[in-house]
């Protein structure tokens, strides 16, 4: 009966804290990211000047301190010639006890977190030397439990009671446990981590456990390790009374099989809660198999160690988390192949891991409770995108050392997560979205990638274009412009004319005066609806479509692909079709480097490309009311285009190629 009490306590506090984490204005792995303004590539040029191969950590801890003993080798190799300083990055809180180069003791000097080592001997572009450093102490930059999260942390869990000593790195805080390069552009070609604890615990980390030694009566030492390429950041201890909850999860259509384990706090309540979670990880590992290409660590394993986050942290092959919830594990699950097969080449383009994560949820969603369940996702994104006007997803570079900024819930993760939800709806082809997505990993795996290598991706699979909308116009203005479109609607019939103009104002004219998305109008009748899909590219356009059904009334984007917002929309029995036939000949987008779209010509027209030479380049007579003018081969510059229209004469317009 005491426990039957108990257990109901706890499921009402674990679900307060599950719709609070929710709600919250940055929830998500965000939370545990969320630091002091830092900087924003490695702490010294010097650390440019090598390659690291290998890390091996043999390291002392336990679950109630956050003091630390321990012995990392680095071995990697030199990159330029006369290469006399080998510097890395540990926290000043830390003591040096001793530094080896190639067994050989070396001088350090030290000045705050920046550690310099004279080499022994000077060494040339291509040698290979393993530096050995034995530290340890208290890390200044380290958490407690009175504390935020630090890169070394020792924490209570309010909720189950267990104590835990866990490492927390994203984004420049590896150095508070662990002599380091903290350059995203270097992943570690492979690690070895030995963790030495007292034999009440465990240690959970990254890659395939090989073995549980006893050091002695009352230690145990668990040996790690992981040869896929692994970014900083990402390499990860936990410590606590742990129990172990793992089974092999299979993939579709293969005999292989995985390791998913689990380590999970030892109060016997804990994992009986959370049990049909995690018996559900194996399901989404192999559904986002499908959708994004195998688990790239399915060689090794994948897995969760608990501490008391308010998220999770998507350490490689074993995320850190909070607590066991579909969205948080599809979030960290994601970031396997979003953040780390393919890592952010710099911080200013963090959208290619937490954009992803982010969209992840929301397919999580949509797969196992249908698509209401994802548009509910994508609803509440939109709306904390709203909240305020500016903000790009992409980081301006100077911003970058203010990790409240590059981790910014509403900009980078919900943003994010809206840009790809609208490439879903231009694309409007999921085989097609998901082989850009899975081109994109394949092309960068175990490396890096910027926001533009995305779109190159993007742009590989379906072209410059998609259903009419130029994919770097997409990206230039959602992923590095401001703001968001507001439309106003009116509309009216007229026998069997439907018509409606769109007028679209943007928060931030300034960065993005118009946006050009695919917009859906659904018109509503009592005898039967019909959505119309059009292509919006003008703050003012009138469109028209014969519809024989009364029209009682219209919606814009009645299923929330767009990131925009409605401000009215109204009868207006003036609009009519002379004011269609008003229209003037538009070309868009200009300037371009795809394809120039026009729209409003007379039927039977003829267009004639000329440089400002006059050398005709391109020709096509006979043109339809809606065409275009290639100008992928052609150079940057200026362009002519003479038009003449049956009727209407001739008239010529300037081109912009980019």
């Amino acid at each position: 009966m005491k426990y039957s009490i108990f257990s109901i306590v706890i499921l009402l506090i674990i679900n307060q804290l599950t719709y609070a984490q929710e709600d919250a204005a940055g929830f998500e792995c965000s939370l545990a990211k969320h630091r002091k303004a830092a900087r924003v590539t490695v702490g010294d040029i010097i650390e440019e000047k090598y390659d690291v191969k290998h890390v091996k950590f043999d390291l002392q801890l336990s679950n109630d301190t956050t003091y630390i003993d321990g012995t990392v080798t680095t071995t990697a190799k030199v990159l330029a010639p006369g290469f006399n300083l080998y510097v890395f990055e540990l926290d000043n809180g830390l003591v040096v006890d001793t530094v080896l180069i190639n067994g050989v003791g070396a001088s350090l000097t030290t000045f705050g977190d920046i550690r310099i080592v004279t080499m022994p001997s000077i060494l040339t572009t291509g040698n290979v030397f393993a530096a050995t450093v034995k530290y340890h102490g208290y890390p200044n930059g380290a958490g407690t439990i009175f504390s935020g999260i630090g890169g070394l942390n020792t924490k209570r869990s309010p909720t189950w009671g267990a104590r835990i000593t866990f490492t927390q790195s994203e984004a420049y805080h590896a150095k508070e446990w662990w002599p380091c390069k903290q350059s995203l552009q270097d992943k570690i070609d492979s690690v070895d981590i030995w963790v030495t604890v007292p034999d009440s615990l465990k240690a959970g980390s990254n890659g395939v456990l090989t073995n549980v030694t006893t050091v002695d009566a009352t230690h145990k030492r668990y040996e790690w390790k992981s040869r896929h390429p692994i970014a900083y950041y990402l390499i990860s201890v936990a410590v606590a009374n742990y129990v172990e909850y793992s089974y092999y999860m299979h993939y579709s259509g293969s005999m292989d099989s995985m390791l998913v384990q689990n380590y999970v706090y030892s109060n016997p309540l804990t994992l009986s809660f959370f049990k049909d979670e995690i018996d559900s990880v194996g399901m989404f590992v192999d559904h986002f198999s499908k959708l994004y290409s195998r688990y790239p660590y399915w060689d090794e394993k994948y897995g969760h160690c608990m501490a008391p986050l308010q998220g999770g942290m998507e350490n490689q092959t074993m995320t850190t988390i909070g607590f066991f919830e579909g969205w948080v594990i599809a979030h960290e699950l994601g970031h396997q192949w979003f953040g780390d097969n393919v890592t952010c080449a710099t911080w200013a383009d963090i959208f290619v891991n937490e954009g992803f994560a982010s969209y992840t949820e929301a397919l999580y969603r949509e797969h196992f409770h249908g698509r209401a369940g994802m548009v509910d996702d994508i609803v509440r994104k939109q709306a904390n995108v709203r909240r305020y006007d500016t903000g790009s997803i992409y980081v301006p570079a100077a911003d970058t050392a203010n990790e409240g900024r590059t981790f910014d819930n509403r900009l980078t993760y919900h943003k994010g997560a809206c840009l790809l939800h609208m490439l879903r709806h231009v694309v409007n082809n999921d085989s097609i979205l998901f082989h850009a997505f899975r081109s994109y990993q394949q092309e960068h795996k175990e490396g890096n990638a910027t926001i533009d290598d995305f779109k190159t991706a993007v742009k590989s699979v379906v072209g410059n274009e998609a259903n009419g909308i130029n994919i770097d116009t997409f990206f230039r203005q959602w992923a590095y412009g401001e703001g968001f479109p507001v439309y106003s609607a009116k509309w009216n019939q007229k026998n069997n004319e439907v018509y409606v103009q769109l007028n679209q104002m943007t928060k931030v004219p300034s960065s993005v005066s118009c946006f050009t998305v695919p917009m859906e109008i659904k018109v509503y009748s009592p005898v039967g609806d019909t959505m119309i899909r059009v292509n919006n590219y003008e703050p003012n356009q009138l469109y028209h479509f014969t519809w024989k059904k009364p029209a009682s009334s219209i919606s814009l984007d009645p299923e929330n692909w767009l990131l925009d917002s409605v401000a009215s929309i109204t009868k207006d029995v003036t609009l009519t079709a002379a004011q269609v036939v008003e229209e003037t000949v538009r070309i868009y987008p200009n300037p371009t480097n795809g394809s120039w779209h026009i729209v409003g010509l007379s039927e039977n027209s003829s267009l004639v490309l000329t440089d400002v030479t006059g050398r005709v380049l391109w020709q096509k007579n006979n043109a339809t009311s809606n065409d275009k003018v290639p100008a992928n081969d052609l150079p940057v510059g200026v362009y002519m285009l003479k038009v003449n229209s049956e009727g209407a004469g001739d008239a010529t317009y300037k081109l912009i190629k980019l």
